[in-house]
């Protein structure tokens, strides 16, 4: 349930205009999206502003207007950070401090901790007292790099914060859209508020809710597409769009796209873009806001750069000078970024030369008896079976406390297979708790084997009370490691399944009830195959 949040109640406020613009530049999306909202109460309620991001996307501006009040948001350094949580004010404008609200009641106190990984995939702005029957006006805009599909295409979605579906009975639905229904049973997730106990709400189940509007919004959408291609074509599977392009322009680089009919509030608008050769290398250069004279002038008035040529005012010191400042003055130089999206499905046949490493990491807590248990075992015995000869594999298993088949990862021979085998039968749901931090932490810590990518596969039924830390953990080795996670049962996380594949470009998948695991778990070249890749200079 991301917006603008009733802190009293957790529950949303009412969304009356969405509006759009966005901006499509290569493989970089920058958007802004301008939010007006409704305070539809008779008092003083305090808000609450939470805006999800996927892990390629960064927030470089945010405004809101309460009245004549203005609120903004400033980027610090963590360490420069004294007081984590936020202060907020009640409704009758009396103010808490961190620490001791947080005492009381992390959430009722008008607190939301983010843990590692929320703290980057998540905007949270306390607005504070918002008046009875007021306008709240939100601006946010981002800056995204966006991924590209298995052909080439590249794929544009408006946020659900900014497009939310209407909350309409079955009939409504029926006669507003024949397709909306079956979205909605496609999309179902618990919608309504958090008011039985403010203790048992968390930001991650926040986000889980689909985001729900109460009332019809006016909505307005506007993609403008300049491309360093050619396009072959843009469509939208979602909705009927119009494509205009300048009538005197010698190539279609250029476009901008809108809403063809009015948008009927059943889900977020997707737009897929097609350039004519998707798999050519293509180069975007940013200009910086200075001349190359006009920020030499402001390098030599700066104090580490003046302290730092005092002693040696060589050009190797000024380079490393510059080296260092680029965080600082990103925005004064030219910005070079290039893209690769190499068609290497054409090469499937020779991915299968790639000997990989496959780590299996198999939940044995208690939680997994019984039936879970068998399922994953006579799974593990046709997967081994099924692995590329002269890979490299390993089995670990954990709970409260983790075993490993091997202390590192062996060749896939006879041998190793069969004492594989032997292993997975012997595999009991007897240990305890479900701790995921320590043996994937060992697992990363493994020294790589050159020649043999890492493929990691985790099977579980559980949550973990980390998941942020497990999922940055991973996060900060995904250069080199890829997970597979597959959900077992309905008390599986879906945080924890659908965030470790995210950060490390794998896939996710969701067992229910007496499916069989075998199917999900096929190894295949096309585990070895990364898409686009981009460099910045």
């Amino acid at each position: 349930m991301p917006g603008l949040i009733n802190k009293s109640k957790w529950s949303a406020v009412p969304l009356s205009v969405s509006d759009i613009t966005s901006c499509v530049r290569g493989y970089t999306l920058a958007m802004t999206a301008s939010l007006t909202y409704e305070n539809i109460e008779d008092h003083p309620i305090e808000g609450i502003f939470i805006y999800p991001l996927d892990g390629s996307s960064v927030v470089v501006g945010f405004e809101a207007m309460i009245g004549n009040q203005i609120i903004t948001v400033q980027v610090k350094d963590k360490t420069k950070i004294d007081d984590c949580y936020f202060d907020s004010c009640n409704a009758n404008g009396t103010l808490q401090s961190g620490g001791e609200a947080l005492l009381m009641n992390p959430l009722a106190a008008g607190h939301i901790v983010l843990d590692e990984d929320q703290e980057r995939t998540v905007l949270v702005v306390s607005l504070g007292v918002i008046p009875p029957l007021e306008t709240i006006n939100i601006l946010v805009s981002t800056s995204s790099e966006l991924s590209t599909l298995p052909n080439g295409g590249i794929r544009v979605s408006s946020p659900p914060v900014c497009s939310p579906r209407v909350q309409r009975s079955v009939k409504e639905e029926q006669a507003f859209s024949p397709s909306t229904a079956r979205r909605r049973d496609q999309h179902h997730c618990a919608v309504g508020t958090h008011e039985q106990t403010a203790s048992g709400v968390c930001l991650a189940a926040l986000l889980e809710e689909e985001t729900i509007n109460s009332i019809d919004y006016e909505f307005n959408f506007h993609l403008e597409i300049r491309g360093p291609y050619l396009l072959a074509g843009v469509e939208s599977p979602s909705h009927a769009i119009r494509a205009d392009a300048d009538p005197s322009a010698r190539s279609a680089t250029n476009i901008v796209v809108t809403l063809a009919d009015k948008y009927t509030y059943d889900c977020p608008v997707e737009i897929l873009i097609y350039p004519s050769e998707p798999h050519l290398p293509h180069v975007l250069i940013e200009d910086g806001d200075m001349t190359p004279e006009e920020y030499d002038e402001h390098l030599k008035g700066r104090s580490d750069y003046i302290k730092a040529t005092k002693k040696d005012s060589s050009n190797e010191k000024t380079v490393d000078i510059i080296r260092k400042r680029l965080h600082k003055d990103i925005l004064h130089n030219p910005v070079v970024m290039l893209n690769f999206c190499p068609d290497l499905r054409s090469t499937t046949s020779d991915l299968r030369s790639i000997q990989g490493e496959f780590i299996f990491l198999i939940d044995r807590s208690g939680s997994m008896s019984g039936v879970n248990i068998n399922r994953v075992k006579d799974a593990m015995v046709v997967i081994l079976k099924s692995l590329f000869p002269a890979c490299l594999f390993n089995i670990v298993g954990f709970g409260s406390k983790f075993k490993t088949l091997f202390a590192t990862s062996q060749s896939y021979d006879e041998e190793s297979l069969a004492l594989a085998c032997e292993h997975v039968k012997k595999i009991r749901a007897d240990m305890g708790g479900t701790n995921i931090l320590a043996p994937l932490n060992w697992i990363l810590r493994q020294p790589m084997q050159r020649g043999h990518p890492r493929l990691l596969f985790l099977l579980t039924d559980g949550a973990v009370s980390n998941t942020g830390k497990v999922i940055e953990l991973l996060r900060s080795h995904a250069r080199f490691t890829r997970c597979y996670t597959f959900g077992i049962g309905q008390g599986a996380c879906r945080r924890l399944v659908l965030g470790l594949p995210a950060v490390s470009r794998g896939t996710a998948e969701f067992l229910a009830e007496g499916e069989r695991l075998q199917p999900k778990v096929l190894i295949s070249p096309d585990m070895f195959i990364f898409q686009r890749n981009s460099l910045l200079f």
